[in-house]
């Protein structure tokens, strides 16, 4: 795993390079930086650990608190069609209560009513190509894929014990991207992620409102869903989280002359 993420930082170098490259020889290139924050909500958070694990959940066995998050986004966009960027999305929820029932993760009895602080962490890392397909006056569609990397897991931590499992995991992701401008300074934003396998999925879906206050200045509001999770014979675990956010976008405007 290390290598891969060395083999995709060092692939990563040179897809900066050509980004810098190409916007020399482009009339139209904008950069951007996205900033994004707001409340996220628990649904589900089912967990298990080891081959005999108990299955519980931080949902419903813990004290499940509403949390801010934050997602930062710089991208680049070539002659209004090749969208690139780079998101850097942590997340990490901790709670605490004390179990009705005794836990078995990852080969630790955790005994019941003794008070346990639980962590669940998942900061996502992706590297994102879109490209518009559709670009009509006030409709805009893209469609790309994105390479995911994610460093995650969960821990468990009592007065007698402590199992922690966190490690860094890779997946492809396709991309979708719709822009619909309802007037000249307002419009409906759609950005989805996904992929679904026999064993797994991840999901990243955002609808928004935007409002466009100057020429490089917008903000939008709406609502994010990240749902999804593995089932594998050693760990399982299956989330589904909703947000409500507001982002900032600001756009730097590039002009350069064709050669």
């Amino acid at each position: 795993m290390e290598h891969l993420i060395s083999k995709l930082v060092s692939h990563s170098k040179y897809w900066v390079l050509c980004i810098c490259l190409n916007s020399n020889f482009s009339t139209n290139a904008q950069s951007f930086f996205n900033l994004e924050s707001g409340a996220l909500f628990t649904n589900i958070n089912d967990i298990r650990n080891g081959n005999n694990g108990t299955t519980f959940s931080l949902k419903n066995d813990f004290q499940t608190p509403v949390i801010p998050f934050l997602r930062i986004r710089v991208g680049h966009i070539l002659n209004g069609k090749d969208h690139f960027s780079v998101l850097y999305a942590p997340l990490k929820i901790t709670e605490t209560g004390t179990l009705e029932n005794d836990i078995l993760f990852d080969g630790k009895n955790f005994k019941a009513n003794i008070p346990i602080a639980a962590i669940y962490k998942f900061n996502s890392y992706r590297f994102t190509y879109n490209r518009r397909i559709i670009s009509k006056d006030n409709f805009k569609f893209g469609l790309g894929l994105s390479a995911k990397i994610r460093d995650a897991g969960v821990s468990l931590k009592n007065r007698e014990l402590l199992s922690e499992n966190f490690g860094f995991g890779f997946a492809p992701l396709i991309n979708l991207i719709a822009n619909w401008d309802i007037s000249q300074k307002a419009g409906i934003d759609f950005f989805g992620e996904f992929i679904a396998a026999s064993k797994g999925r991840a999901i990243d879906l955002s609808l928004s409102g935007r409002y466009r206050f100057s020429k490089n200045l917008q903000g939008n509001m709406g609502y994010r869903l990240l749902e999804g999770g593995s089932n594998g014979n050693i760990r399982y675990n299956f989330i589904q989280l909703h947000s409500i956010f507001t982002s900032i976008n600001y756009t730097f405007n590039n002009n350069n002359t064709e050669k």
